[in-house]
C-alpha cells in the first residue's frame, strides 16, 4: 500500500512429503496468484490493477520504509508475482480490492526468515498513527493452513477527510514460498471474513503447482501508459520551475507511469536552488478519497520517521501538510497537497545540513498558488 517518493534516489522444507520419490515440479510464479475467477462474485466487477505482475527485489523494497533490493537478496529471495483486482482506497463500502501474491526463496529456511521480516514490517504500520490520521494495527488469529507458519495483521485507517478503510494482510511460509493475501474493504469485518478463505485457495493452488497439475496461461496484464489524465486538467501548469527557486536549478520533467494514479507528472531538480534536490509528483486519482488517503498516508509516514517534526502549512489551504526530518547526512522535507482528485507530493533534500522551514513554506505557497490559479483548489 506504500507509495515510494524516491528518497533512495535522492540519497544516492518442500511441500512434497519426504517419503515421496517424485521431486517437486518447477513452479511458474506467474500462475501462482489467484485469477479473478477464483475470487468469487465479490470481485466480478473488479478490474485488474496496474500494480500486477512480476515483483522484483527492488519493487518489493518499495513497499517498505527502508529496505533495499539488497535486503531481499540477502534474504534469499528469488522472485515474486502478484495479481491485484479492484481499487483499495475509493472509499466505497464492502470489499474494494484483493491482492494475492507469491514469493520464491532459495530455501525453506529463507522463506521463514522472510515471513518474519514481513511480519515486522506490517507491525510498523501502527507507528503511522497521528492525531489527524488514525491508524490501528493488530495481529489477528486466522484459521490454520496445514502446518505452515503464518501471520495476519488487520490495519484500519480513518481521518476526517477520508472514508474508513481496513485491510487484512495474511502471509504464509510454505516450503520455499511465501504466499500473501491482502483484502481491503470499507469495514474490518468484511476484510477479515474473506482473506482467510482466499489464503486457503492460494495455498491449494501452490500445492497443485508443486505436483505439476497447475496448467494454463498467465493472466494478461494491463499496459501502464504515461500521459495526461483523460478528460482531466493539464497537470503541467502546476509544475515548479527553476525560477521558483533561489540559485541554479536543473529541471527534468515528464509524465511517468504510476500504478496507483490515473496520471503522474514528475518534476525532478538536481541541483535545486537553495536545496540540493527536489522531487515534485503531481498526480490525478480516480477519486478524491484516494487523493486524500495517499496524501495523509505519506505525511504520516514522514512524521513517523526519526527526527521528524510537523511543518504547519494549514494557512495554504488545498489540504497542505508538511514535515521536516533532520539528519546529519541528509535532511529532507515532505509537503503534500490534496484537493479533489489532485494530490501533490514535494520532497526536498539537503546534504550535510538543516533544511530551512521558511524556504520550504515559500515554495509550498507557490505550489498552492498554481493549484488555485488552475481552478483546482479547495
Amino acid at each position: 500500500m506504500r507509495k515510494a517518493l524516491l528518497v533512495a534516489a535522492l540519497a544516492a522444507v518442500l511441500l512434497v512429503p519426504a517419503a515421496s520419490a517424485k521431486p517437486a515440479h518447477r513452479v511458474q510464479l506467474a500462475l501462482g496468484p489467484l485469477p479473478k475467477s477464483a475470487l468469487g462474485s465479490v470481485a466480478r466487477s473488479f478490474a485488474l490493477a496496474h500494480d500486477s505482475g512480476a515483483v522484483s527485489n527492488a519493487s518489493a523494497a518499495s513497499h517498505t520504509p527502508d529496505a533495499t533490493a539488497g535486503t531481499f537478496r540477502k534474504l534469499g529471495r528469488v522472485g515474486g508475482y502478484a495479481l491485484e483486482y479492484g481499487n483499495a482506497f475509493t472509499g466505497a463500502p464492502g470489499i474494494t480490492d484483493i491482492r494475492t501474491g507469491i514469493e520464491q526463496y532459495k530455501t525453506p529456511a529463507d522463506a521463514r526468515k522472510a515471513l518474519a521480516f514481513w511480519q515486522k514490517e506490517d507491525g510498523r504500520l501502527g507507528a503511522l498513527n497521528q492525531p489527524s490520521f488514525s491508524v490501528t494495527n493488530v495481529l489477528v488469529k486466522v484459521p490454520a493452513v496445514g502446518k505452515a507458519k503464518r501471520f495476519a495483521y488487520l490495519t484500519s485507517y480513518s481521518a476526517s477527510n477520508i472514508a474508513p478503510v481496513s485491510g487484512l494482510d495474511e502471509q504464509i511460509a510454505d516450503g520455499k514460498y511465501v504466499l500473501d493475501v491482502i483484502v481491503t474493504a470499507g469495514s474490518a469485518s468484511a476484510a477479515t471474513a474473506l482473506a482467510p478463505e482466499l489464503a486457503k485457495k492460494l495455498d491449494a493452488r501452490l500445492r497443485l503447482a508443486l505436483r505439476g497439475r497447475l496448467h494454463g496461461k498467465p493472466v494478461k496484464l494491463p499496459k501502464l501508459k504515461a500521459g495526461p489524465p483523460p478528460g482531466g486538467p493539464d497537470l503541467t501548469v502546476l509544475a515548479l520551475k527553476a525560477s521558483d527557486l533561489l540559485g541554479k536549478a536543473t529541471v527534468n520533467k515528464a509524465y511517468v507511469g504510476d500504478p496507483a494514479a490515473v496520471s503522474d507528472y514528475s518534476v525532478f531538480m538536481l541541483p535545486a536552488g537553495q536545496f540540493d534536490a527536489l522531487d515534485q509528483e503531481i498526480e490525478w486519482y480516480p477519486s478524491a478519497n484516494e487523493a486524500d488517503f495517499f496524501a495523509d498516508f505519506e505525511n504520516a509516514s514522514a512524521l513517523a520517521g526519526q527526527g521528524a517534526t510537523a511543518l504547519d502549512l494549514s494557512n495554504l489551504g488545498d489540504g497542505a501538510q508538511g514535515s521536516i526530518t533532520e539528519d546529519s547526512s541528509l535532511s529532507t522535507s515532505l509537503v503534500v497537497f490534496s484537493s479533489g482528485h489532485l494530490a501533490e507530493f514535494i520532497l526536498f533534500a539537503k546534504q550535510g545540513g538543516a533544511i530551512n522551514g521558511n524556504a520550504v513554506t515559500n515554495v509550498a505557497q507557490t505550489v498552492a498558488n498554481r493549484i488555485d490559479a488552475a481552478g483546482l483548489g479547495s
